[in-house]
């Protein structure tokens, strides 16, 4: 809904991409200052190029497991939406993955609800609950530094205690009906606990022990697959990390990004990779490189990805220039 006298503001394409692009270049020229180019540059260079086809190839397999969890939440809440336009869809998200806590990828939500009819409330269940088991699964992977020696046992115990009581308090219906009826005492969520029921009926059957665990495995393999390539960026730059090592360093410095709530985990991300490569034993320019070269081939290969398939699927293209899409969609109308 519009306030008075203020015109609507639709999806614009251009000055999302500029968005996009700022925010990528003040990351990476951030690192570039930070170390000796003349060491940095040298090693990007000597970076086999062909180590560039396994590692997008992993990193496509992350898109293609998450994109399976996504249709499979969306048919066992009881919507059918086609294969292929589902995909493009599922796809299209990943172009406003650098917007501040990745709240660009409800623009998934508003073209579910424009092309095929499904609820915000629903759609907006299935996008809480496919983030809510990507970090568990980036969680669990996290743990593998207990090998590693690189973190206590009391820590992982604590942490699994601590994600097992929040799935069975999520699948209490008694409790998070109180909460979310508590939610009428906070002024910014006044008016919004119809919506939150709503919200959390619609999802409900997605946190069933089944549907979970199985999209919970789903998760870890498609995160899995990332830190793999992590592997092999180390490899082409001649530094050896076990698989575990890799998976770890990458693992943890996407949960240290996610955290941060930021520009698609942009900045914090990045540090945690170089400040874990060095950790364990890369050289500053090295691990810098390494940092560049996997994020270029995950996060930015995905958001290219995203914007191609929104600028070459008409149907997709038009919603950006969309002026129903009003104040980029309220808050209050995704729930």
């Amino acid at each position: 809904m519009n306030l008075p006298g203020r015109p609507a503001r639709g999806w614009q394409g251009r000055t999302l991409i500029i968005w996009t692009a700022v925010g990528g270049a003040v990351v990476f020229a951030l690192l570039s200052l930070l170390s000796d180019l003349d060491v940095l540059v040298p090693a990007l260079k000597n970076f086999p190029l062909r180590l560039l086809v396994p590692i997008g190839l992993l990193s496509l397999g992350n898109y293609i497991l998450r994109f399976v969890k996504w249709h499979w939440y969306l048919v066992a809440i009881g919507y059918r939406v086609p294969l292929g336009a589902n995909f493009l869809v599922f796809l299209s998200g990943f172009a406003l993955t650098v917007t501040p806590g990745k709240v660009g990828e409800f623009i998934k939500a508003f073209i579910l609800k424009v092309r095929h009819g499904v609820p915000y409330t629903s759609s907006t269940a299935v996008l809480l609950m496919e983030r809510f088991t990507d970090v568990i699964a980036i969680v669990l992977l996290c743990f593998l530094g207990l090998f590693l020696e690189f973190l206590q046992p009391v820590y992982v115990v604590g942490s699994v205690i601590f994600i097992v009581l929040i799935i069975a308090l999520g699948r209490n219906r008694r409790f998070v009906g109180f909460i979310i009826n508590l939610s009428d005492r906070v002024p910014l969520l006044r008016g919004t606990t119809r919506h939150l029921h709503q919200l959390y009926d619609s999802g409900w059957v997605l946190t069933s022990p089944g549907i979970y665990t199985w999209s919970l495995v789903i998760s870890v393999i498609a995160w899995f697959l990332e830190g793999v390539g992590y592997y092999l960026v180390a490899e082409g730059l001649g530094f050896h990390l076990t698989i575990t090592e890799a998976v770890f360093i990458y693992s943890a410095s996407l949960l240290g990004g996610a955290l941060t709530l930021f520009i698609g985990g942009l900045g914090a991300t990045e540090g945690a990779l170089v400040a874990l490569g060095i950790a364990f034993g890369m050289s500053w320019e090295i691990a810098i490189a390494a940092a560049i070269i996997i994020r270029v081939m995950t996060l930015w290969l995905a958001v290219v990805l995203g914007w191609v398939v929104f600028l070459f699927t008409p149907s997709l293209r038009s919603l950006l220039k969309a002026s129903s899409m009003e104040e980029g969609v309220k808050t209050s109308e995704l729930l």
